[in-house]
């Protein structure tokens, strides 16, 4: 499918700013229209995809709410420990079956969007099954049924997260990264924020399960409308990627494994963010079920501690943000991972509902500078072309992680208790931050640094 170049009216429609997908902005809201502007001295197409990401955005975050609430959920089942980590289990066991074959074909194609926003769609459709499924099935067959719509819904998952970085990547370039992204995520995170606070009063004052099967409904069909913003996105056609016997070859496991060889720098990042990412992991199921069996939260309380925490991702963005432009990326990176891999742990000391919400919009501050870091920290080692392949190897160990970390879970929480897996998470996301603080050091000490 062809990108669009240029303004599909032409020279006489450019007088008056446009909606990203063709309606005009009103001249009423100027203040709107500059909020969702690309930086001084971007080009159209430039600021056409930075306000078009920004109300995807916005639209995403809105339905993420179902994404917090839906492990909830099966807990509320009465699903056991290893059900809901398997549901946490899913996408990452799809990914490290099918991220790299799904990365080879989609390098091969011309334009990443269309993979990107039906993907993403996919997704969030999924939501709409999950609510019928649970409606029409007979009660001992919902969660069963729950994790079997899920399974097919990582299908859509890989293929989103493997194109995201690429398309932003696209959309921003590489002094765009930060601005971009913490501009995205934080409109991103006041709208879930926003949406948790509403979901969870609605799911508290609504008889289960039919709260639920109401609330999944209705975010999984906005995604019709972010949908249309997701394909607005315009990044340039390249030609399909092809390598010694043609596209072929970018299939196979063993040109992808040579290709990623030849990058140190590349492979010394995912080897840290490998570990980092396994202690994170393992916190994932663990936080729902310490909501519902350790604190007893009500539905109400469990949205807004996740409403703290998306608000205060707002501040991390900024702070990290800034601090990036002061200290650097790479002090970024380690000063948020060391923040970040304590929380779990103080987390299990407290059996106080409202202390927790505290804990978590802290830790969300050090998650925020994580999420950057990361991002712009991997696509500083990916060797231009071939960002595709690159970020579908590390999406690979990432899900790798986050298939071995939620049944680790499920076995620490069945055998030591909630609170004690929590503090194995801190431990095992503390080593990798620390192997990016040594690492830090050592760069320090040494004058070149060819590959950043």
């Amino acid at each position: 499918m062809t990108a669009v170049r240029s303004d599909p009216e032409g020279p006489a429609a450019r007088g008056r700013p446009k909606h990203p997908t063709g309606l005009r902005y009103d001249r009423a809201v100027p203040s709107l229209d500059r909020f969702l502007d690309a930086p001084v001295g971007a080009t159209p197409d430039e600021r056409h995809n930075f306000r078009v990401a920004y109300i995807e955005s916005a639209l995403i975050g809105i339905i993420s709410a179902a994404s917090t609430f839906l492990p909830v959920f099966l807990a509320r089942l009465g699903a056991t420990n290893l059900e809901v980590s398997l549901l946490v289990a899913l996408p990452s066991l799809t990914g490290v079956i099918l991220a790299i074959p799904f990365g080879g074909l989609i390098q091969t194609r011309r334009n990443i969007i269309p993979w990107y926003s039906r993907g993403r769609l996919g997704g969030q459709m999924g939501y709409v099954a999950i609510a019928i499924a649970s409606f029409v099935l007979p009660q001992d067959l919902v969660v069963p049924g729950i994790l079997a719509i899920w399974a097919v819904v990582t299908l859509f998952s890989t293929v989103t997260s493997i194109s995201f970085a690429v398309v932003m990547d696209a959309t921003a370039g590489a002094r765009g990264r930060y601005e971009l992204m913490s501009r995205r995520w934080s409109i991103l995170g006041l709208m879930t924020g926003l949406s948790l606070a509403v979901v969870g009063q609605v799911l508290g004052a609504l008889e289960f399960p039919g709260s639920y099967q109401l609330v999944f409904a209705g975010l999984g069909l906005l995604g019709l409308i972010a949908f249309r913003y997701a394909s607005a996105i315009r990044v340039p056609d390249h030609p399909p990627t092809i390598v010694g016997g043609g596209a072929r070859n970018m299939l196979r496991l063993g040109e992808t494994v040579a290709r990623v060889r030849s990058q140190p720098a590349f492979l010394a990042f995912t080897a840290r963010h490998f570990l980092y990412a396994i202690g994170a992991a393992i916190s994932v199921p663990l936080l729902p079920l310490f909501y519902v069996r350790v604190l007893a939260a009500s539905d109400a309380w469990i949205g807004l501690i996740g409403t703290a925490q998306a608000l205060m991702l707002l501040v991390g963005y900024a702070l990290w943000r800034h601090q990036s432009r002061v200290r650097g990326s790479r002090f970024v990176l380690i000063a948020a991972t060391i923040g970040a891999s304590a929380v779990p742990a103080v987390m299990s000391l407290t059996r106080s509902v409202e202390l927790t919400a505290a804990i978590v919009g802290i830790g969300a501050v050090f998650a925020a500078g994580v999420s950057l870091a990361m991002f712009d920290q991997m696509m500083a080692t990916v060797p231009k072309g071939f960002g595709v392949t690159f970020t579908s190897v590390d999406t690979t160990l990432v899900y790798l992680a986050g298939v071995i970390a939620p049944l680790l879970a499920a076995f620490l929480a069945d055998h030591v208790g909630i609170p004690a897996a929590l503090v194995a998470a801190s431990v095992v996301s503390l080593a990798g931050a620390l192997l990016f603080a040594a690492d830090g050091r050592r760069r320090r000490r040494t004058p070149a640094a060819p590959s950043e």
